[in-house]
């Protein structure tokens, strides 16, 4: 019977030894840790006097252009229609901003497409505004 507390003992002793170990990936985070990852931090859309603005930031530094495009029809739909209403450039400050003021009332949705060094492209998420009448 001593045999068995005396193992079962050292079987307790060495596990809380093995948990009181610490892990250091555990423990610190990194610090050196760089978001690699291309994408839109945002993209927002509002009235602006007759218009919409719609502005949106994108983090990388591998982002040639972008295109904003805007559809009337159901945004879901593969075989809806999105017109491309601007091309803009990059800047150094990584927000940017465009006023659409050719509009039709109704729900109309918007989506950034950034042009990437390498010929692919990021597609925005969906920022939607309703325009009641002119």
């Amino acid at each position: 019977m001593k045999t068995k507390i005396s193992i079962f003992a050292i079987i307790v002793a060495a596990i809380l030894a093995i948990a009181a170990i610490p892990f250091p990936e555990l423990s610190k985070p990194e610090k050196s840790v760089k978001q690699t990852t291309d994408g839109f931090s945002f993209i927002r859309t509002h009235r602006q006097g007759k218009g919409a603005t719609t502005t949106w930031a994108f983090v990388s530094d591998n982002v040639s252009g972008f295109t904003v495009q805007r559809t009337y029809e159901d945004p879901s739909d593969p075989y809806a229609f999105w017109e491309a209403v601007c091309n803009t450039n990059c800047n150094s400050s990584r927000s940017y901003k465009y006023t659409d003021e050719n509009l039709l009332p109704g729900f109309i949705n918007y989506r950034v497409v950034a042009l990437m060094n390498d010929g692919s492209t990021i597609c925005s998420d969906l920022s939607s505004i309703r325009i009641q009448s002119r």
